[in-house]
């Protein structure tokens, strides 16, 4: 996917200011990018201000982790209207540039890909990168596109949450999880829970404390089979009294519709 600089780009109030006329450098880690004054500070309030004060070069600390001079040079290839190709392993750091210099093109460029090529395998990746701290100001907006991602597909992610939890390599975050339960009631999910709960007693007490966004009545009605396998992987890894006997009064809940 590529990007132009918006046609209605208008950079004639900045190139007769001195404090625009020279380049300046934008430094993440041991590496100097040397950028036009003039491109940099239209497409960002944020460095127009610190080149205003009299700045000439800017320490992006926010960045400072290994390899992140790639993605530096990716979004200031943007930011010159340059062509850049976007997959799921540089979206996070577009995301994060845009919102932190208030980059607007840049957000629209990335959260367009996000809602044209997010799939079951990267949601929860997605997911990721709504709750970082840099998103708060759109949290909102990803965080209702992934909602509405989880609804409509619910049974490809279940498979692929399991396939996570089989494979060494890879976790699933307890946020999503808690995630899915509250936003879907559950159902579509049941598979995954079924395997998830049979991994350890800790995950068997996660779900129960959700217990609470979880209609086991009518996970019972609809689908009894799945919930007997649920009730079995949860009492697989019990330990604690306590938390047998919330399992035995979900059971007995069940038992008296």
């Amino acid at each position: 996917m590529a990007s132009t600089l918006p046609e209605t780009v208008n950079v004639s109030r900045f190139l007769n200011r001195k404090e625009f006329s020279n380049t300046v450098e934008i430094i993440v880690n041991e590496t100097k990018f040397v950028c036009s004054g003039v491109i940099v500070a239209q497409q960002s309030p944020v460095f127009e201000k610190l080149f205003m004060g009299g700045a000439t070069f800017v320490l992006l600390e926010d960045f400072f982790f290994p390899g992140s001079e790639l993605a530096i040079e990716e979004c200031l290839t943007l930011l010159y209207g340059g062509k850049v190709l976007i997959t799921i392993n540089n979206i996070a750091s577009l995301v994060r540039f845009s919102l932190i210099y208030e980059i607007k093109f840049m957000w629209d460029l990335a959260f367009e890909w996000i809602k044209t090529n997010t799939t079951s395998t990267i949601i929860c990746k997605i997911f990721d990168i709504a709750n970082l701290p840099e998103v708060k100001s759109r949290k909102a907006d990803l965080m209702a596109f992934c909602l509405e991602f989880m609804k409509k597909n619910e049974e490809d992610i279940s498979q692929e949450l399991i396939s996570r939890l089989q494979d060494d390599k890879k976790g699933v975050e307890r946020d999503f999880v808690k995630a899915m339960i509250q936003l879907t009631n559950c159902p579509g999910y049941v598979s995954f829970l079924i395997v998830f709960c049979g991994v350890s007693s800790s995950n068997t007490n996660f779900i129960l404390d959700l217990s609470e966004f979880i209609n086991y009545e009518n996970l019972y009605a609809q689908f009894k089979e799945l919930f007997n396998q649920l009730v079995a992987s949860m009492n697989k890894s019990m330990e604690d009294p306590f938390r047998l006997k919330q399992l035995i009064d979900i059971q007995m809940s069940v038992l008296k519709m």
